[in-house]
């Protein structure tokens, strides 16, 4: 009978602990201890930092969290600048941008506006949204706190507006988020209202700020043409005349037709005293005619040159230049005061065309769903986050362990 060969035993698979291990080399229990010590805190790590706030935050988001409201506007702020109207569509046609200005700034006016304390209080007083904000049944996180500053209040209103510039397009977009619909759709119409009131505002103070210098310098003008009038006024008053210039043309015509005939006697005496004797009649009442004319020729210029005036001490000639300076003041203030008019309607009409409004083309709508929270995601967003936290965390503690080591 042959005998049977007896088979080796079969060796058990070896744990990966012992595969990984060299043969001829045994792992020590130490070691072993250690590395499963080491692979329960990797757990328990994964379950705190990972797991279960990932947990939490899904039951938050899936049970807690309240429904948030959303409505909103888009709108432009346009102008009625047709004066350069022409250059910026052309521009606007070819860069595709729209031009740079103060419908630009009041768009950004607008946005930090939207974000200020001074619309916090008025939609405040007009809806009561410290009470919508507090409401009992929002969740602890999404809820205001009352009885905190206003400071605080402003910051939580941070959070229930968006808004958007497209400095392309020129649009300004908001919304806003409540946690019924009804507060949403009157908070959306009471801010959107509150924008429209302030560009009306920025456009009135824009017109009356251009308008106030131009009317300042109207009334500047005006006064100095009034004093100029009166001074002119009293100057006729006390010299008696209207016009010292016509009065001392005449004046010099007068003198010019006395001197003519004084010219005239005195060739009719040359030719008299040839024919007839020294003492004749004759002779005797031309040169008496003669010598009158020659005292009149010399009174009306001491008149015209250095004599007195029946009404003042002044000459006629200081009286005359006096009268040239007040009609030059007169007519200087006259043609400032025409400019300023002149400006005063420029800058009108000007004012006029420069005026903003708001242009809406998206009016705030109902609500009719609560678009948040987006809960799938947001429960997602935390997973992945403390996820990323959790691996980043443990690289980082076994890389400074080995490098202690």
């Amino acid at each position: 009978m042959t005998a049977v060969a007896k088979r080796p035993a079969k060796t058990p698979p070896k744990s990966p602990l012992e595969a990984a291990t060299p043969s001829g080399v045994q792992l020590q229990p130490k070691r072993i201890g250690e590395i499963k010590r080491r692979r329960s805190r990797l757990f328990l790590s994964f379950i705190l930092v990972c797991f279960l706030p990932s947990v939490l935050g899904a039951i938050y988001y899936g049970r807690f969290a309240s429904d948030r409201y959303v409505s909103g506007a888009s709108f432009v702020v346009r102008g009625f600048d047709s004066g350069s109207g022409g250059t910026s569509d052309l521009v606007s046609s070819v860069t595709g941008l729209t031009s740079s200005g103060s419908t630009t700034s009041d768009s950004y006016i607008i946005r930090r506006y939207l974000l200020s304390p001074d619309l916090l209080v008025a939609l405040d007083q007009d809806l009561d949204l410290q009470a919508h904000f507090g409401a009992e049944h929002i969740d602890p996180i999404s809820r205001y706190h009352t009885g905190q500053p206003f400071e605080e209040f402003t910051k939580y209103w941070e959070r229930r507006i968006k808004t958007t510039y497209d400095s392309t397009t020129g649009i300004v977009t908001f919304k806003v988020d409540a946690f019924d619909p009804q507060t949403s759709f009157k908070l959306a119409n009471a801010v959107l209202a509150a924008a429209d009131l302030l560009v009306n505002n920025l456009s009135t103070n824009a017109r009356q700020d251009s308008i106030r210098f131009a009317s300042a310098e109207t009334e500047r003008a005006e006064g100095r043409f009034l004093e100029a009038q009166l001074a002119l006024r009293q100057f006729r008053a006390t010299t008696g005349t209207v016009d010292p210039a016509i009065n001392a043309q005449l004046d010099a015509q007068l003198i010019a037709t006395l001197e003519g005939e004084w010219v005239d006697l005195q060739a009719q005496i040359s030719s008299l005293k040839t024919r007839v004797a020294p003492g004749a009649r004759t002779l005797t009442q031309l040169e008496r005619r003669a010598t009158a004319l020659q005292a009149q020729i010399n009174e009306r210029r001491n008149a015209v040159g250095t004599g007195s005036s029946s009404n003042t001490n002044a000459t006629n000639a200081d009286a005359l230049s006096r009268f040239e300076a007040l009609k030059i003041e007169q007519t200087f203030a006259q043609q400032r005061y025409a400019s300023a008019l002149t400006s005063l309607e420029q800058a009108r009409i000007d004012a006029d065309r420069q005026q903003r409004y708001l242009a809406v083309f998206s009016n705030p709508m109902f609500p009719q769903d609560a678009i948040h929270p987006i809960r799938l995601r947001n429960s997602a967003l935390i997973a992945f986050a403390f996820f990323v936290f959790w691996s980043i965390s443990t690289l980082i503690v076994y890389a400074v362990r080995d490098h202690i080591r």
